[in-house]
């Protein structure tokens, strides 16, 4: 990835998720990220295994889509993304599908 690519795609993920809101669910066992004016989640924290999905209809496909990037360093973008700007690390990022 281009660091062209990489200002881009930053600039999609701070335009369209830039703004997300944290929620609690189930005893703080999970958390989702979602955009205060939808109840659609686009990111869903499970912390006992550490591992964070993503909704890939709205953050990985359009990234793919747009940029024609790799598959696996999207993956590992938005991963490096989401640590730099909520402070959510994890070890696996894992896209789902929401439909």
């Amino acid at each position: 990835m281009t660091s062209k690519e990489e200002y881009l795609i930053t600039k999609f993920l701070e335009t369209h998720y830039g703004d997300l809101e944290e929620k609690d669910l189930i005893d703080g066992k999970y958390k989702t990220l979602s955009k205060k004016t939808s109840k659609e989640n686009i990111f869903l924290l499970e912390f006992k295994h550490e591992q964070v999905f993503v909704n890939t209809k709205k953050v990985i496909d359009p990234i793919l889509k747009i940029f024609n990037t790799d598959y696996t360093e999207t993956y590992s973008f938005v991963k490096k993304w989401l640590s730099e700007k909520y402070k959510i690390d994890c070890i696996d990022l894992i896209g789902l599908n929401p439909d």
